[in-house]
């Protein structure tokens, strides 16, 4: 009897172990189909609707009010194609990755969820997403090669993009004239003579980004060919050297846009929408000059991942392959301003002064600078606020990233 009883011990030990598997488990070095962890296997055990019950999507988004009509529209337009029925659950266009997060792990978890799409990867890892690729039963869009490493992890795609929002440099060419500059620096000895034409005119500003962004840091390193990690260590003492120059704008300024003009500011850092809605008075826009590719760290990109607890994946990446599709992406474009995520609508010929710059570089692997990401995007986002709060140094920004990532820092 007694050894009945430590059998029993063992059984329900064991059990134990195999239900408090850890969402973050490494599995990377396991062969075979996509794994899944014990987070995962609940969408396999519970979550998958039952044998003949109609497909039901939910998805989770962070758009503003007319994005969210728009996509309403697609969506609905997937359902009288595929009889699957899908409900838009708005976090707000100021949603953050608190709210994202609690979507993916409290209550119940939408089948699609809407995020940067440099998160992608790390949710990926840390066992909250489904591969797309997969469950993927009809054609959609060819990701952006900018885009694709920060959609694959572990030999599979988890995510598709949206839309990208580049971040470009805004300056008035007759401004940079008077600061004795011909074009936009493309070196740092370049911006070091921009910044002492600045500094001999009281007031006045050599760049400005916004704050707590690791966009703005990452357009002044690509113009002089850095990258945000590997990154040149000069670069990095130059921004730490020259932070009273530099402003820090929280976004969303309308101040900023009359500095430019008036030559306060000799460039600003800002998204392509941005400049969309402000454009005029002379005042142009381009990417930094990083060669003909464009750097995967520029492009704001919002996309679209499988929860690890969808009840119908192949359903959702249906819809995933749908709103990636080049009618649903040219419509997201007319109607909402927001540039394609995927290749196709450049490689047709996409014009009509949609960009200030050649769409070609779009069409190009990025990762000239960069390649695939050797740091998490959250480690690398956080290391550059402090840096640009002036809460630590050069060192200091490299010592975040090392510490949190594992990475290895391989540049002077």
């Amino acid at each position: 009897m007694l050894r009945r009883k430590n059998y029993w011990l063992l059984f329900a030990i064991l059990l134990l172990s195999l239900t408090s598997l850890s969402p973050s488990m490494d599995l990377s070095s396991l062969d075979g189909p996509p794994p899944l962890n014990g987070y995962q296997m609940q969408t396999q055990d519970t979550a998958f609707r039952q044998k003949g019950e109609p497909a039901h999507l939910r998805i989770s988004v962070s758009l503003s009010d007319d994005e969210l009509g728009e996509l309403q529209k697609i969506s609905d337009q997937y359902t009288r194609l595929s009889g699957v029925t899908t409900q838009l659950k708005n976090l707000g266009e100021a949603a953050g990755d608190a709210a994202l997060m609690k979507e993916l792990t409290i209550g119940d978890s939408p089948d699609i969820v809407m995020t940067d799409i440099h998160q992608i990867g790390e949710l990926a890892r840390q066992g909250y997403l489904l591969p797309a690729d997969v469950y993927e039963s009809s054609p959609g869009g060819t990701p952006l090669a900018s885009l694709l490493p920060l959609l694959q992890w572990n030999g599979y795609v988890w995510g598709v993009p949206l839309d990208i929002d580049p971040y470009v440099f805004v300056f008035s060419p007759e401004r940079l004239k008077e600061l004795e500059a011909e074009a936009l620096p493309s070196t740092l000895d370049e911006w070091n003579r921009l910044l002492e034409q600045t500094r001999q005119k009281s007031g006045k500003y050599v760049l400005a980004m916004e704050a707590g962004s690791a966009y703005g840091l990452s357009a002044f390193m690509e113009s002089i060919g850095s990258g945000l990690f590997p990154v040149s260590r000069k670069a990095l003492d130059w921004v730490v050297q020259n932070h009273g120059s530099i402003y820090l704008t929280d976004g969303g300024e309308g101040d900023l846009w009359n500095w430019l003009r008036e030559g306060k500011v000799a460039a600003a850092v800002v998204r392509l929408s941005e400049w969309k809605k402000n454009e005029g008075a002379a005042l142009t826009a381009e990417l930094p000059r990083t060669g003909d590719q464009t750097g995967e760290r520029l492009l704001y990109s919002r996309g679209f991942a499988l929860s690890a607890q969808s009840r119908s994946p192949e359903a959702a990446a249906g819809w995933l392959s749908y709103v990636t599709s080049e009618k649903a992406q040219r419509d997201w474009l007319e109607n909402t301003g927001r540039l394609p995520g995927v290749a196709e609508p450049y490689s047709s010929g996409l014009t009509g002064g949609a960009f200030p710059f050649d769409a070609g570089g779009l069409l190009m692997d990025g990762g000239g600078l960069g390649g695939t990401p050797k740091a998490g995007w959250s480690e690398i986002t956080s290391a550059a606020d402090l840096l640009l709060a002036g809460k630590v140094n050069a060192e200091g920004y490299v010592a975040e990233i090392l510490s949190s990532s594992g990475a290895e820092d391989d540049r002077p």
